[in-house]
């Protein structure tokens, strides 16, 4: 019977020698084509200090500080704040017995847990308008400082930089209104010679504390920023990228019934389309945008879209909210 020889295992110097060869030409391949991935990509890091102010940042977040580091658009972990917020802001909508959208020009001072109402005697809250009559009158809410102010191209008004979102919840407390939280939008535009050019686009929610049991004003509980720069690199003046912004934050649809209701000017006609309940379209700044130049807007005054065209393609933070969502 012939006899097995048996042949040690493993690999010869020269198969060794292969592989290595061919792991290092592996190795170079994919050193190579990711240095040209990273130097591609788009500039996330970028730490610009905007002046605020003092009165600003106390306001918004209760720093005791004058500047605030925020990123460059486009900012993608900015952009994963403002998921989270959104979803935050969907809860609150849809618990919610009335949403009531209110445009202003400066900072919002005015954070209250409840709103002194008795249905005997004040008149139904049916519009914003209508709301911001009612706080002014039986809440001490300075007059100054919500707009009166009813969609686009309506009164040739300019339109507000900023907006205040009241999303009113069912009461436990008689003779008010609860607020369930409020969401600030502020949006800044920095044009001085020793500021950094650019816009400062900013989404807060303040709300009660978990641990509050009383009423009590409504404190911050968490949002997002980002700076956006001009849409002309490098501009040599304000001019050139001074139709950069981000207005209106949003549009109110009302009662399709209310066209019974003859207004003018004509174009506030436009918005009566809703069937039974009145709606917004509300919008929020979107951190991986790149800038915030205009765009192009083909529809006529007298088309609701013309109001809500031109931010088409400048934020993927677009919602429908109905006035009175729990209804």
């Amino acid at each position: 019977m012939k006899r097995r020889v048996h042949q040690p295992g493993g690999f010869t110097s020269v198969e060794l020698l292969l592989v290595l060869a061919l792991s290092a030409v592996v190795i170079g391949g994919a050193v190579v084509s990711y240095g040209t991935i990273v130097r591609t990509q788009p500039s996330v890091s970028s730490i610009v200090t905007v002046p605020l102010g003092l009165n600003r940042l106390q306001n918004f977040y209760g720093l005791a500080s004058s500047t605030l580091n925020v990123a460059m658009a486009p900012q993608y972990g900015a952009l994963s704040q403002a998921e989270e917020l959104r979803e935050q802001f969907l809860t609150d909508t849809i618990s919610a017995t009335a949403v009531f959208c209110l445009p202003r020009d400066d900072i919002n001072t005015w954070r209250p847990a409840v709103i002194p109402y008795n249905p005997a005697l004040h008149e139904e809250l049916d519009t914003p308008q209508k709301f911001r009559v009612h706080i002014i009158a039986n809440a001490s809410v300075p007059e100054a400082l919500y707009r009166d102010y009813r969609n686009p191209l309506n009164d040739g008004a300019s339109v507000p930089q900023n907006a205040s979102i009241f999303i009113l919840g069912y009461s436990k407390y008689a003779g008010y209104l609860k607020v369930n939280a409020i969401y600030d939008i502020d949006v800044i535009r920095f044009t001085g010679l020793t500021e950094p050019n650019g816009i400062y686009a900013s989404v807060k929610r303040y709300a009660d504390s978990a641990t509050t049991t009383t009423p009590s004003v409504l404190g911050y509980m968490g949002g997002y920023d980002v700076f956006f720069p001009p849409s002309v690199p490098n501009p040599t003046s304000t001019t050139q990228w001074a139709a950069d912004g981000f207005t209106p934050l949003f549009v109110t649809f009302e009662r399709a019934t209310r066209l019974a209701l003859r207004e003018t000017p004509a174009t506030i006609e436009r918005f009566k389309r809703a069937s039974e309940r009145p709606f917004y379209f509300v919008w929020w700044p979107d951190p991986s945008a790149r800038h915030l130049g205009p765009l192009a807007n083909t529809f006529a005054s007298s088309d609701p879209r013309q109001a809500y065209n031109q931010m088409a393609g400048r934020t993927s933070f677009m919602f429908t909210v109905p006035m009175f969502p729990a209804l």
